[in-house]
């Protein structure tokens, strides 16, 4: 791969184009040792004043054509030791043959592929600084730099070396420095050194398919065909300047994303495109060569369409596609990127007007330099992470992504915003009417994974006629996946395509889902049996125990309550129904993109969970979750395949070893990078391959599929709730099905708590008594008292 990069780059930076040659050479394989035999002879004169003058001659050939002769142009005896080893313009003369070895490797083409190896490793989302990534990326900039853009630029000197001879007679080849058993004997160590190290690498990265040494070899590849005959990309001004500059942008980008994540088919089409701009960058090539070019019949495009009207195709190339991008970002609601983008494009424009469009030919190398390292691929990094929300990514910088509550407090939007209360108002009502179709799917002999599929597929078809017209993108669809429990299940069951487990008649079922827009969540779960008539019995009795507790806990969670009182309440009303408070279960605060806040309660407290106490407050969320059983509420895993519900944790940053998991986890990133999935939204295959990884690393939260019991009968109610300034508004809900328990509530401090007043009012009659009595301004409370007889409804 970086092969690949540093071929095409030094094709670009040595890119004096050879075309079929005035002296048409005959060109044989550069690995072959029947090289044809060059030299360059360097006559003197004498002269009395100025001393010797060189003149340096075309390469000879084995055909019986006309030899190009250079013009005068010798490298000068005072020439700069610095230019000749980087390979440019200025050089020295040179004896010492690592020196010359090194001139003919073009050092001053490395530093853009090795940079794009960079920006490759940090959009992987993978890389951390650790003493083996790092020296992974080293090999990685290792093969890409020295080895394959070595080696291209070596094997694009050999069939340019006539038209060096005239443009670069500097060069190792052409000053006949350099002979070609030495040539032939760098070309292989280079290229075969690139491939060896792509292969290591490979083994390195644990990958199945060897995907750095087939961009390796590729690049390799490309290279070749891009100088040798009968293809010669390098003839075609747009073709060849494309595929080089294509190979700046991109090649290196695929190896570093490759060597630590997934190298998938948008990041591949994302950096094509985002390559126009290297076709421009390619063109600076083309300046330093319009003589030997026009000489040799090139038609290079300052050849073709005249220097001038070249220089400016140059810079719109590059300018037009970066300014593009950063309209993209804006547009698509990301200014501080789109502004980072102007930032750095905004120089270069400058560089442009003062020095390459005032004289391409005497600042192409000055230009190329800048326009490709110190801005191109670090615009790359800004621009492609945005365009598809995985490039060059905090984690490389060390900037986690910011997911935490505490994080998000000082941007974070709450109730006090009446565009967030309709969001979460809408999310609710899409929920609420799922739960609804899903509960119209709920037959015996149904497949329980066919209604989860139906359930989110509703909210996904609502949520996506949503804002669509809207100036910012907003996310939206579900937020938590559909899952169907079963009698003993406790929860979390949504099993992957193949699984066949079907209902049955008298199942009690425990449905969960939720939906969000822009981030805002609404969150339902309900207990409905499958059944016609009234449930009796320990079913009814722990329904009843679940939603009275749930009906307890809306009355409890307003401002300035603790939640350590609603943790209390909701045991002593499972005791009174005879029933356990399932252990674990926990009620969070949710705030955008966030649905399991730091700030929760317990259902049930126990030594081993604890969590710390809080008040409530005012416009803040909650999803309050109560989950009952009729068996000791202590609930056991019994078989962890059956897990499929997942949360991405945003704060591990562990290396993942196997390339499915890297995968995977690239693709969860992409589309869950908040809300829990199913893994049946995944490539099922795959993700059974690489989803264990990422569980065992913490890169995955699960959720468990637990059980009580064979015989228990586990209940489940949750609901959302908005503490507004007016009271609480529980949002998500649905009505139960007549219940007949065996058990009434007679507790008179659970009476109390079902008589609380849900909603402030503002008091009518009464509140013009309590102003007789001095009471100015006060408000009396809406009393809605839940029923606790036994055909109570939700």
């Amino acid at each position: 791969m970086t092969s690949i990069l540093n071929t095409v780059s030094s094709i670009l930076a040595s890119r004096v184009s050879s075309v079929d040659r005035v002296g048409a050479l005959s060109l044989r394989n550069p690995f072959s040792v029947e090289f044809t035999r060059r030299r360059s002879v360097w006559s003197t004169s004498e002269s009395e004043s100025s001393g010797r003058r060189f003149v340096v001659r075309a390469a000879e050939t084995d055909t019986d054509k006309g030899k190009s002769q250079a013009p005068d142009k010798a490298p000068a005896a005072g020439g700069s030791s610095i230019n000749q080893l980087l390979g440019i313009k200025g050089a020295a003369q040179e004896t010492n043959k690592w020196k010359i070895r090194l001139q003919l490797t073009k050092p001053v083409t490395w530093p853009p592929l090795v940079w794009g190896v960079v920006c490759g490793a940090a959009a992987s989302g993978n890389f951390h600084w650790t003493p083996e990534d790092v020296a992974k990326s080293i090999l990685c900039m290792m093969m890409s730099g020295p080895c394959l853009t070595g080696y291209t630029q070596t094997i694009n000197d050999w069939y340019d070396r006539d038209i060096d001879a005239i443009n670069e007679p500097y060069r190792p080849i052409p000053s006949g420095a350099i002979s070609e058993q030495e040539v032939i004997t760098q070309v292989w160590v280079l290229l075969l050194g690139g491939l060896g190290i792509a292969g290591v690498l490979d083994v390195w990265a644990g990958h199945t398919t060897p995907t750095l040494f087939y961009l390796a070899l590729g690049g390799s590849l490309l290279s070749y065909i891009y100088s040798a005959p009968p293809l010669k990309l390098k003839q075609n001004g747009w073709v060849g300047n494309f595929a080089l500059g294509a190979s700046y942008i991109s090649l290196p980008w695929w190896a570093g994303q490759a060597l630590f994540g997934t190298l998938t088919p948008d990041v591949v089409v994302l950096t094509l495109l985002y390559s126009i701009a290297g076709l421009g960058i390619a063109i600076v090539n083309d300046f330093k060569s319009v003589e030997g070019d026009r000489a040799m019949g090139l038609q290079s495009l300052p050849v073709a369409f005249g220097t001038e009207a070249a220089k400016w195709i140059c810079v719109s190339a590059i300018d037009v596609t970066q300014l593009s991008v950063a309209g993209y970002l804006l547009a698509s609601g990301k200014p501080y990127y789109a502004l980072a983008l102007l930032a750095l494009i905004i120089p270069q424009i400058v560089f442009q007007f003062k020095y390459f469009l005032k004289d391409p030919v005497k600042y192409d190398v000055k230009y190329q330099c800048t326009a490709i390292f110190g801005a191109g691929y670090i615009r790359d990094g800004f621009g492609i992470k945005s365009l598809n929300e995985l490039c060059c990514d905090g984690s490389f910088f060390n900037l986690r992504e910011m997911s935490s509550d505490d994080e998000r407090d000082e941007k974070e939007l709450d109730l006090t915003s009446p565009e967030v209360v309709t969001k979460y108002k809408s999310a609710a009502e899409i929920v609420n009417k799922a739960l609804q179709v899903v509960l119209s799917e709920c037959k015996p002999k149904a497949k329980i994974v066919d209604i989860c599929e139906k359930g989110d597929a509703f909210i996904k078809e609502q949520t996506g006629s949503m804002y669509k017209n809207a100036k910012k993108k907003i996310d939206r669809g579900v937020a938590f996946p559909t899952c169907v429990s079963v009698n003993n299940t406790v929860g979390h069951f949504s099993p992957l395509a193949s699984d066949e487990t079907l209902l049955e008649e008298g199942d009690m079922l425990k449905i969960d889902m939720g939906c969000h827009i822009d981030g805002f969540i609404a969150l339902v779960a309900h207990t409905h049996v499958l059944q016609e008539g009234p449930v009796t019995g320990r079913k009814a009795d722990v329904i009843a125990a679940a939603n009275t507790a749930a009906e307890v806990a809306l009355r409890l969670v307003r401002p300035g309550k603790k939640n350590h009182a609603v943790t209390e309440a909701i045991q002593k009303v499972a005791e009174a129904y005879d029933c356990k408070i399932v252990e674990g279960v926990i009620s969070h605060q949710m705030k955008q993109n966030v649905i399991d806040g730091s700030k929760c309660f317990l259902s049930v407290s126990t030594p081993e969970t604890r969590v710390d106490d809080a008040e409530f407050l005012e416009n803040e969320v909650y999803a309050i979750d109560i989950v009952a059983s009729t068996g000791d509420g202590k609930p056991k895993l019994l078989d962890e395949k059956q897990t499929t519900v997942y949360k991405k944790d945003a704060d591990v940053n562990y290396q993942l070893k196997m390339k499915a998991s890297r995968f995977i986890f690239s693709e969860i990133k992409e589309n869950f990078p908040h809300m829990p999935f199913t893994a049946r939204s995944l490539e099922e295959k795959r993700a059974r391959l690489g989803l264990v990884e990422c569980v065992n690393h913490g890169h995955l939260l699960p959720y468990p599929v637990l059980y009580e019991k064979p015989g228990d009968f586990v209940a489940q109610i949750k609901f959302t709730v908005l503490l507004m300034p007016n009271g609480s508004d529980r949002i998500t809900s649905h009505s139960l099905q007549e219940l007949q328990p065996t058990k009434t509530v007679d507790d008179p401090e659970i009476k109390g708590w079902l008589a609380l007043a849900i909603k402030k009012k503002k008091g009518g009659g009464k509140k013009k008594k309590a102003k007789k009595a001095g009471e100015k301004g006060e408000t009396s409370t809406e009393a809605e008292p839940m029923e606790t007889s036994s055909n109570a409804q939700e």
